[in-house]
């Protein structure tokens, strides 16, 4: 059974399907799927459907939906259809993997804050 520490999160009315998006990266401004860094608002922590309020993990501790492998220790980023992915130099930074690597298509564990400056995400830019 995995165990995630508590985060901050807020509601946000789902404005498509995302009962089987749980771990996936949503934008909080259009309740969908996001398809970036810059457009993700935080992880998906419950399973609503169309119309329903689900919650978003925005800072903390948080489970992802791997979309690539993601090493240990790796900065993460957000690409198509939600799914984060080890970023690359000039990536829209989301986060941190947390002590295990991580395979395509597995549930991830990172270090998570979706509300940082805009400045603080370029990889170039951050150690």
């Amino acid at each position: 059974m995995a165990v995630f520490s508590e985060h901050i999160g807020i509601n946000v009315e789902a404005k498509e399907d995302l009962d089987s998006h749980i771990y996936f990266a949503v934008s909080c401004q259009d309740g969908k799927i996001a398809n970036n860094g810059a457009e993700a608002s935080g992880i998906l922590m419950t399973k609503p459907k169309n119309g329903e309020s689900g919650n978003l993990g925005c800072v903390g501790e948080l489970p992802f939906q791997a979309g690539g492998a993601v090493s240990a220790g790796a900065k993460i980023t957000v690409t198509t259809s939600g799914y984060c992915t080890a970023a690359g130099s000039g990536d829209h930074i989301v986060g941190k993997n947390g002590q295990a690597s991580v395979t395509s298509g597995s549930i991830g564990r990172g270090l998570f804050n979706f509300n940082n400056p805009v400045y603080a995400f370029s990889s170039s830019h951050v150690a």
